[in-house]
């Protein structure tokens, strides 16, 4: 991969590529090609390409690479299919749209409808008792 980028005056290449392997170290093969190949194509953010890249921006690339590798091999989980629900009917939504503008005789309506409910029983209680 140095080879790629101009040499840099004064710098050993033997300790440059030492300290770029124990920077690498313990980082997968294919996770360090990937990094070389994005610096050496110019695609890595931020970086001045006419300069080799310092050991710790490269091993840092790298293990960014092999974060991503480790991400697209997860099994990807499926969604589970949305469970249709029961349509309401017209009428009973009209009483509902008529009780939550005050109407008493829909909610007496949507009390019989619904005894179990009791929101709508203690609304219809309600009403009832404003009646009178």
């Amino acid at each position: 991969m140095l080879s790629g980028f101009p040499a840099s005056a004064g710098i050993d290449p033997d300790m440059q590529l030492r300290a770029y392997l124990v920077a690498i170290d313990g980082i997968p093969a294919e996770a360090v090609w990937r990094a070389a190949r994005l610096f050496l194509s110019g695609q890595v953010r931020d970086h001045n390409r006419a300069f080799a890249p310092s050991s710790a921006s490269f091993a840092e690339i790298a293990r960014q690479q092999q974060a991503v590798m480790t991400a697209q091999s997860r099994p990807r989980v499926k969604a589970e299919p949305e469970q249709p629900q029961p349509k309401v009917a017209a009428e009973k939504m009209a009483l509902l749209r008529q009780a939550a503008n005050g109407s008493r005789s829909a909610k007496r309506a949507l009390a019989e409808m619904f005894p179990d409910n009791p929101v709508i029983a203690r609304a219809a209680r309600d009403a009832q008792e404003a009646v009178g």
